[in-house]
């Protein structure tokens, strides 16, 4: 009995010792498949801006990340397409990385390590449709990044208007829905921005007036949220939230300025999404400059200055 009782325990502790070892090894494996994830995710973000942006941030946020209490560090892409971090496209960032997993039990029959390895691709796309849009429509003159653009007029004759609309808008599009009217709707969609989806195609119904108060206390909230952001010149510093989620960032549609809505409550086309930074309410007019922006969505072919990234694999 005795010595049943010794090999028994002896196979006992062998299993033992492996189911934590194997324990380990899944354990890296799943922290090296998320520091990888999330450096595809961030690289493809930053193909708004370059291919070596992309690599930055790659780098940055795989660091961020830690497999068994050590960081996780990439090398750049290289002339000859080696490195952690590769383009198969020229809208998708490949993200790979390895990591020797130290065993506890298994050193005792000769086995060190384990070289575990882990890939994520993700890829950037032009939103086609969202939520969270702000009741304004803005005629698109065809910016560059970083022009101030009046997004709320003050005063009758800004371009592509009639005498009494000033860009206020109603969602949802009537299209969809039937549009919510008045000043306090209008209000809540510049704090919180609509629920409701917007697409490019949608027809957007114009609000008439100048809603200059429920204006004025939507953006003043707007910018209490993040007062020391503010545009560089290059990008939004200073903010106290991560990344393009500054609440000062704000999605809005936008319609041919060649085909302006008539007089009363009649509607806009949405021909296309677009992103601003709301800088300062100037008298009656609210100014934003005008950016790109990554954000949630319908991804598909249309005018957007809209991106969003996904994981293809």
């Amino acid at each position: 009995m005795l010595v049943f009782a010794a090999i028994s325990l002896t196979a006992m502790l062998i299993f033992t010792s492996f189911a934590v070892d194997v324990s380990c090894i899944l354990t890296a494996r799943n922290q090296l498949q998320t520091s990888v994830d999330a450096a595809a995710l961030a690289g493809a973000s930053g193909l708004l801006e370059s291919y070596s942006e992309a690599e930055r941030r790659a780098v940055t946020f795989a660091s961020l990340n830690r497999v068994m209490d050590q960081p996780v560090q990439l090398s750049s892409s290289n002339d000859d397409g080696g490195g952690d971090i590769t383009f198969p496209q020229s809208n998708q960032v490949r993200v790979q990385a390895g990591h020797d997993v130290n065993l506890y039990f298994a050193p005792l029959m000769g086995l060190q390590s384990v070289h575990i390895t882990a890939e994520a691709t993700a890829e950037i796309n032009r939103i086609v449709a969202t939520s969270g849009m702000r009741p304004w429509g803005v005629p698109d003159f065809g910016w560059t990044v970083g022009t101030p653009v009046v997004i709320k007029a003050g005063k009758t004759g800004a371009p592509a208007t009639n005498p009494s609309f000033f860009y206020p808008i109603d969602f949802p599009p009537m299209n969809r829905g039937k549009p919510v009217r008045g000043a306090s709707a209008y209000e809540d969609n510049i704090m919180y921005g609509t629920r409701f989806t917007v697409k490019i195609g949608d027809q957007i119904q114009v609000e008439p007036g100048n809603m200059t108060g429920p204006t004025k206390k939507g953006v003043d909230y707007l910018i209490d949220l993040d007062p020391n952001a503010y545009w560089n010149g290059h990008e939004v510093v200073g903010s106290n939230y991560p990344g393009f989620s500054s609440p000062r960032i704000i999605k809005i549609p936008l319609y041919d300025p060649d085909n302006p809505p008539d007089s009363g409550r009649k509607f806009i086309d949405c021909i296309g999404l677009g992103a601003f930074f709301v800088q300062a309410m100037t008298g009656k007019d609210v100014v934003g400059i005008f950016l790109r922006t990554i954000t949630d969505g319908q991804t598909g072919n249309g005018y957007s200055y809209l991106r969003g990234v996904k994981l293809i694999n």
